[in-house]
């Protein structure tokens, strides 16, 4: 692997814990998707915040992904509320982090992609999938590596990492 894109901790250890496998080339993501029936779309906060800083249909742009996905999408953000009424966008649920990791074993979910939490908070909720709802498996959409997630995206600045969630819209409405 390339030593740019892995990251490590100074207590790791071989064979070490199970960390994220890092996608470099959104093109992959489609696939990975498809191989599961059920999926989840958990939106927070933090991505208004993110469209802030780098382009102001961000938003609509993930809700893309998730339409296109045919996934369950799950927010706690007003904000992300607001937009997904606007749209006229009716399958969705409103739910806490936490209230969702504990729903995800009853509704079945096999994938649930995040986007949008902060770091700390998403790491959590990932470690607690991974640890006790190992069946689940995790995409992290972030602009920052997960490694508790089963796939995540590479650390890149920003922009970069807006282009490949634009070019990730493009090519689920493709497919």
């Amino acid at each position: 692997m390339n030593m740019a894109l892995e990251y490590w901790l100074y207590g790791d250890v071989p064979p070490g814990p199970v960390r994220a496998s890092v996608i470099t080339d959104v093109k992959s993501i489609p696939d990975i998707v498809k191989r599961y029936r059920s999926r989840l779309l958990a939106i927070g906060s933090q991505l208004v915040k993110l469209s802030d800083l780098v382009a102001q249909d961000l938003v609509d742009r993930v809700i893309s992904i998730g339409l296109s996905l045919n996934a369950w999408i799950s927010t706690s953000s007003p904000a992300i509320v607001k937009t997904l009424d606007a749209r006229g966008i009716k399958n969705y649920d409103i739910s806490f982090p936490l209230e969702l990791a504990q729903r995800i074993s009853r509704r079945n979910v096999e994938l649930v992609m995040l986007i949008g939490y902060p770091y700390a908070y998403e790491w959590l909720i990932l470690n607690y999938l991974k640890h006790y709802e190992p069946s689940v498996k995790t995409l992290a959409l972030e602009p920052y590596a997960q490694p508790n997630a089963t796939w995540t995206l590479a650390s890149l600045p920003l922009l970069m990492w807006y282009k490949n969630i634009s070019n990730l819209e493009e090519l689920l409405k493709k497919a």
